[in-house]
């Protein structure tokens, strides 16, 4: 029991550490950055139409299932010992793996097939702006301030800029850019509860848990819709592997930094998912990215992830108290 508690609070103290949170945060972001081009590349390599919704969702639930199978392998290493969740966390980690897997990307696949991949950037960037502003409902050391709405304004403001000129395009719909708001929505509420319930949890089995449940979710829905992948290409293995190590790295560090972390300034990095994601399109997939636009939008989002990870001495002095 010593042992557990001190390494309890190693784990803190490491997450806490403001270089170590932000350079995890960054590498998270990064990481989920390599999944829009990854993706687009299976839908081409693999003949997945635009509207084939089931076979969509189909590969996003393998590809978390995955995901999930990982941190708990990993975790036999981690705990020195197979996670089995104790019967008081099935119900929130399943809610976990409700909001923040299944809903969110059975949305976001939905609502990325019947719209602009800059207008996703644009709503999913609005979630980061939401979480800022409804924290303080839920935890009182995550105060709203002068810092947070400007580096929020910033931060938004850099996400219009790489995407302008594509804003405009087109009309809304329910199914598009609805469905769009909706997984934003789903996965704010998902990184709240998150925060919530990770107090005197394990991290690593609500990773792998929730992936579980989320993935598991996604591949029984996607072949209820008539979904189908080609299950004897070896290719389609090494696509699903890279995104399971993707999801289970990204996750599992994620949900570390919201346990320890005000979520503000943890969600605040969401911002440069688009970045991430645009940089990587030009690497994977041959795309134009050294522009003045982007380098723009990249000083924007900086400044504003730097104004609301900025601390008052008010907020220094609350940084030991509970939530």
């Amino acid at each position: 029991m010593r042992a557990k508690i001190l390494k309890d609070m190693d784990t803190e103290k490491f997450f806490k550490n403001k270089v170590i949170s932000i350079l995890s945060a960054l590498l998270c972001v990064a990481l989920w950055g390599t999944a829009f081009p990854v993706i687009k590349k299976c839908y081409i390599i693999f003949s997945i139409a635009k509207a084939d919704y089931g076979s969509k969702i189909l590969f996003a639930g393998n590809r978390f299932f995955i995901a999930g199978v990982l941190v708990l392998i990993a975790g036999v290493f981690i705990e020195k010992g197979f996670i089995f969740p104790k019967k008081r966390d099935l119900l929130p980690m399943g809610m976990l793996g409700f909001l923040q897997i299944f809903l969110q990307y059975l949305c976001s696949y939905i609502g990325l097939s019947n719209t602009t991949g800059t207008k996703t950037s644009v709503i999913t960037a609005l979630g980061s702006f939401l979480v800022v502003l409804t924290a303080p409902l839920f935890f009182k050391k995550d105060r709203l301030n002068f810092k947070k709405i400007s580096g929020c304004i910033l931060g938004f403001a850099g996400v219009i800029i790489i995407n302008l000129g594509g804003i405009a395009e087109g009309s809304f719909s329910f199914m598009g850019e609805g469905m769009v708001i909706l997984s934003t929505v789903a996965a704010t509420a998902g990184s709240i509860y998150c925060k919530k319930i990770t107090t005197g949890r394990n991290a690593t089995a609500i990773s792998a848990y929730h992936l579980l449940f989320g993935g598991l979710g996604l591949i029984l829905v996607g072949l209820a819709f008539g979904g189908r992948l080609d299950f004897t290409s070896f290719t389609l293995y090494l696509f699903l592997i890279y995104l399971g190590v993707v999801s289970a790295v990204s996750f599992t560090i994620w949900t570390a930094l919201l346990k320890h972390n005000p979520v503000s300034r943890i969600l605040i990095f969401n911002l440069l998912i688009p970045v991430f994601g645009t940089v990587w399109s030009g690497v994977l997939l041959g795309e134009a990215i050294f522009t003045t636009t982007n380098l723009l939008s990249v000083t924007l989002i900086s400044a504003g992830i730097l104004f609301v990870n900025m601390q008052t001495k008010k907020g220094k002095q609350r940084e030991g108290n509970n939530e």
